[in-house]
């Protein structure tokens, strides 16, 4: 009498231990593929700078030069108050190029963790004077794919940049981005 009690659940076991361990469809980064994608972000900037935490939005687009290489570039606007100027508003434009690093972890196809090194230009407009200046910048983060190829992917990345003295004070500086946002893959082996 038992058996005839577990006999029906034996076929649903079965039916979701395959659907569970097809990986075929997820389609993750693959060699010549693009990566499209928008993103908010939140900046925490050195308090030497005297520019409060900031909240922005950008976009990015990459090229998969292989399934672990990609070169991608971004651009992002964020707005931020000025700490030592009440009522005063810094805008900042940051314009990168990255190398991103990806590991594809055996049987966590869903998920791809990546590293991330690049170069870049940080531009801070207070609404009456402008500084640019270059910043280099390491990080990481993953990519979830929900879809085949659709992902939610997050990042934080500390980049190193100056300020010119007028705008910012003319020191070196360390500050961080945390990126929340999506990616769509086009193209690319199927």
């Amino acid at each position: 009498m038992s058996s005839a009690r577990r006999s029906p659940l034996a076929p649903l076991v079965l039916i979701l231990g395959i659907a569970a361990g097809r990986t075929d469809a997820l389609a993750r980064d693959t060699a010549k593929s693009w990566e499209v994608g928008g993103y908010t972000l939140i900046s925490k900037y050195a308090g030497g700078t005297h520019i409060d935490n900031g909240f922005g939005f950008g976009v990015r687009g990459g090229y998969h030069l292989k399934d672990i290489h990609e070169l991608e570039g971004s651009l992002d606007r964020t707005s931020a108050d000025a700490t030592n100027q009440p009522g005063v508003s810094d805008d900042l434009t940051k314009f990168n190029i990255d190398y991103l690093r990806i590991f594809l972890v055996k049987g966590h196809e869903k998920m791809t963790p990546f590293a991330s090194f690049g170069v870049g230009l940080v531009k801070v407009d207070n609404g009456t004077e402008s500084d640019s200046s270059t910043a280099y910048r390491i990080g990481g983060g993953f990519k979830f794919y929900f879809k085949p190829r659709v992902a939610f992917r997050f990042d934080v990345k500390a980049y190193r940049w100056h300020g010119d003295g007028n705008v910012v004070p003319r020191d070196p500086f360390f500050s961080m981005d945390a990126a929340f946002g999506v990616a769509f893959l086009v193209g690319g082996a199927k």
